[in-house]
């Protein structure tokens, strides 16, 4: 079957706004409407139709404008490790450090990482979150066997100081005012409520990081977390990264914002949708 494309010509809008005004709508020759020789005149003038039906609502705000999609990527604006407290060592952290580390060490301690992104700040009040897209830069393992890797919400807000590890990083700085610790949420005052911090059970999104690379995580319920901080942003305190904790020499070294192969959070979203006006309808006269 052979069907031309339908041809609009000035006419029909002229006449589709005429009849608009007078409350009274007729059609405008077409080769769709008007010729029978066609071989399909009854299927093309249904098509016809139907495009008019769809011009005429759209004229008259009956078809709201499509949401527009966009991407974006955005680094964290804090992150730290919680280097798991040892009295002859004392509160450690690592505010301005290129790395934070999850899992366990060779000696036996714990790691987590933290990190949180200004949702609010990026992306537009309304949006609807579609997709989203965690990518780390794991720098160095004792061994590149796979552990699993999970992120989890963060129930509290914490904080970044002044401190710097140095070396490797692996063993933490004493911490400074306001730093996130093992202890503390903001050093030395706040505290968590439960040592190691103030995190979800439940882990939203999990990977398997085995040697150096790099590693995504996405997931339903990171997109249900980052919009719940697009809506809310005061309940905004970021994931912990949570490594395997189940035997020594399991630690994962990621890198943060301060390095030059920052995480990236990369998310797809909608914005909210704008109705089209509608005409303000003309006043009729008074039959006498």
């Amino acid at each position: 079957m052979n069907i031309q494309p339908l041809n609009l010509t000035k006419s029909h809008f002229t006449n589709l706004e005429n009849g608009l005004r007078t409350g009274r709508l007729q059609r405008s020759p077409s080769p769709y409407l008007d010729g029978a020789g066609a071989p399909s005149a009854r299927r093309e003038q249904r098509t016809s139709k139907l495009l008019l039906a769809l011009i005429l609502a759209a004229l008259l705000g009956g078809v709201p404008s499509l949401a527009i999609a966009d991407i974006i990527n955005i680094n964290p604006v804090k992150d730290n490790t919680l280097y798991e407290f040892v009295p002859a060592d004392g509160d450690r952290s690592n505010a301005l450090g290129f790395h934070f580390f999850t899992g366990e060490t060779g000696m036996s301690e714990l790691r987590r990482g933290v990190l949180a992104f200004d949702i609010a700040a990026q992306i537009p009040a309304g949006s609807t979150i579609a997709s989203v897209t965690l990518t780390l830069n794991m720098s160095m393992t004792p061994s590149g066997t796979a552990r699993t890797t999970e992120l989890h919400t963060l129930l509290a807000d914490w904080g970044e100081g002044t401190s710097q590890a140095s070396g490797g990083e692996g063993e933490g700085a004493p911490a400074t005012t306001n730093d996130a610790t093992w202890r503390h949420r903001f050093f030395d005052t706040i505290f968590w409520t439960t040592e190691g911090g103030d995190f979800s059970p439940t882990a939203i999104a999990s990977q398997s990081v085995g040697a150096v690379g790099v590693y995504t995580w996405s997931s339903p319920q990171m997109v249900a977390d980052v919009q719940s901080w697009l809506d809310n942003p005061a309940t905004n305190f970021g994931w912990l990264v949570l490594g395997d904790e189940s035997e020594i020499a399991t630690a994962k070294r990621f890198d943060t914002r301060e390095s030059a192969s920052p995480p990236v959070l990369t998310i797809l979203y909608r914005l909210a949708p704008t109705p089209r006006p509608r005409p303000t309808p003309r006043p009729r006269p008074t039959p006498h």
